[in-house]
């Protein structure tokens, strides 16, 4: 019986044997190698892309729940805005809107036409768990109940964890910190916010936070109109010789251009993202502004918004198209070049990789990346360009080209790294660019070897 279980025993020790040369046999001849010693990407980590915190901030437009919504609040459920429009809210470290009306645990009952707002209580809960942090009060419907109704607004808020800046009358000094980024607003729709002290006040709070990222609200403009006025662009360009990194605007209830000055950001406004305005289509059409920071690298993205009965989506892929046209929006971003990269009618709008460092940092840190999004790595010349998916949380599909923009090597289904492994890939073939694209977008497009790539700006 002993030498039966012993004969077990070495039969076992041999064939584990067997397999365990195989494995490494089998691991050292596949195309990707287990790669564990550092490459360039961290030649010098600590003042490398670990050395800050990536975020992502969802700007969305005028929200109100008076009125109309109220009722569709009280027929559904007080989350019945945020149904459709859940998983973007979620994508983000945290929200940032125009909240257009007081809160209040009795509001008062408004008609359905009134001009005046005031929301109940029961839609706090609602903005928690949709990821709103800070709230502009700064517009001409927070004081539609008085000094007590903004009063009642601010508490509930606070004791919420939702942080809310500005004041509908007067210029505010007080601002708002979150991470990086200090948040200031201003309402000039009641013309007692003079422009100077506006500038004072931002020139004041850059100075006190100066390596801070400041980001302005403002309610101004004329409403129903598409184009901004001269006044808001004047303002706007002193606002930013004041200090102000970005500028988000509202109270047109319509989407307004964008600018940039001095390569700083002026969305002039985001337009309706909740409320009860349905007489035109461009009242139901809004703008989400995500603000992605990567270090001293800024990202924004512009995400057409439609909404159907006082509930925002995303638009599809056709009128976002034309919406992004129609507004010269297509490839808007902050301070990272970008480009439209088309094999045949696929295309895709992509950020430009073009220097050592915007190549050191790639995706690394993105949590999120539209279907339709993607970067293109170019590099002086031809070379062997390995990669490896350190610090990358999305998987990818990853194409390189050669002078000729003609597609000589794939690697699908790239995986970010874990704290045991992280992979090296290694395409074996000379490349003068290289994409990354959302995975699955390869099989999607049917890209295959020897396709060509066109690259427009």
């Amino acid at each position: 019986m002993k030498k039966l279980v012993l004969k077990y025993i070495l039969m076992f020790i041999v064939f584990a044997g067997i397999a365990l040369a195989l494995y490494f046999y089998i691991s050292a001849t596949k195309p990707i190698a287990i790669e564990v010693e550092p490459s360039q990407k961290e030649s010098n980590p600590s003042q490398g892309p670990e050395a800050f915190e990536p975020v992502s901030i969802l700007f969305v437009g005028d929200t109100m729940f008076d009125r109309k919504v109220e009722v569709l609040l009280e027929k559904n459920s007080y989350n019945y805005p945020f149904e459709k429009i859940f998983g973007l809210l979620q994508n983000n470290d945290f929200v940032v809107g125009n909240l257009e009306g007081p809160i209040m645990e009795k509001p008062t009952q408004f008609s359905l036409s009134a001009m005046t707002f005031a929301f109940s209580s029961k839609i706090i809960q609602p903005l928690v768990q949709n990821n709103f942090k800070v709230l502009s009060l700064a517009n001409n419907h927070t004081s539609n109940a008085h000094q007590k109704g903004l009063d009642e607004t601010k508490q509930l808020l606070t004791e919420a964890g939702i942080s809310w800046v500005g004041s509908p009358s007067g210029c505010s000094r007080d601002y708002v910190i979150k991470g990086n980024l200090v948040f200031l607003a201003f309402n000039t729709t009641f013309g007692d916010c003079a422009d100077d002290e506006i500038k004072e006040i931002v020139k004041n709070t850059k100075e006190t936070n100066p390596d801070k990222f400041l980001v302005v609200f403002m309610h101004w403009g004329n409403e129903y109109q598409t184009r901004s006025s001269q006044p808001q662009k004047d303002l706007a360009h002193k606002i930013i010789d004041s200090g102000a990194d970005l500028i988000i605007g509202s109270h047109p209830h319509v989407v307004q251009e964008a600018e940039k000055y001095k390569d700083k950001m002026i969305f002039y406004s985001l337009g309706n993202f909740v409320f009860d305005q349905y007489f035109s289509q461009d009242v139901q059409e809004g703008l989400a502004v995500r603000l992605e920071t990567y270090g001293d690298k800024l990202l924004y993205r512009v995400l057409p918004l439609e909404s159907s009965v006082s509930q925002p989506q995303l638009m599809d892929s056709t009128k976002a198209e034309a919406f992004l046209k129609e507004y010269n929006f297509e490839s808007l971003s902050g301070n990272i070049a970008t480009g439209k990269a088309c094999f045949n009618e696929n295309c895709f709008y992509v950020e430009l990789a073009q220097t050592p460092q915007e190549q050191e940092l790639g995706l690394m840190y993105r949590k999120y990346m539209d279907e339709d999004r993607g970067m293109l790595f170019v590099f002086q010349n031809e070379g062997k360009y390995s990669f490896w998916m350190k610090n990358t949380f999305i998987p990818l599909d990853i194409v390189w080209l050669n002078s000729d923009k003609q597609v000589v090597f794939i690697a699908e289904s790239a995986q970010p790294c874990t704290k045991e492994v992280c992979r090296n890939i290694d395409p074996k073939k000379n490349a003068k660019y290289v994409l990354e694209l959302n995975v699955g977008m390869v099989q999607k497009i049917n890209l295959k070897i020897g396709d060509k790539l066109v690259i427009s700006d």
